[in-house]
C-alpha cells in the first residue's frame, strides 16, 4: 500500500502517546483523543510536553516512523 505522506501533529499539552495493537492513540488526563492505525502514518510531530509509551515507540520504529 502506498503512503500518502500523512504525519500525526500532537499540539494538545500534556497528551501522551500510547500502542493500542497497531494503533497510535492519543490520551490526555486519561481520556482518548484520537486513534489512527499505524499504516496511515509516515511521520509524528509533539509540541508542547509529551510523553510516549515504550510499545508506541516500538511500533514507529518498526514502521519505519520518525519521531520529531
Amino acid at each position: 500500500m502506498r503512503k500518502l505522506l500523512n504525519t500525526l501533529y500532537v499540539t494538545t499539552a500534556e497528551s501522551y502517546l500510547a500502542r493500542d495493537g497497531e494503533n497510535l492513540v492519543i490520551q490526555n488526563e486519561g481520556k482518548e483523543l484520537f486513534r489512527i492505525p499505524v499504516h496511515n502514518l509516515e511521520s509524528v510531530i509533539t509540541f508542547g510536553y509529551s510523553g510516549a509509551s515504550p510499545g508506541a515507540m516500538r511500533l514507529c520504529m518498526q514502521n519505519t516512523i520518525p519521531n520529531i
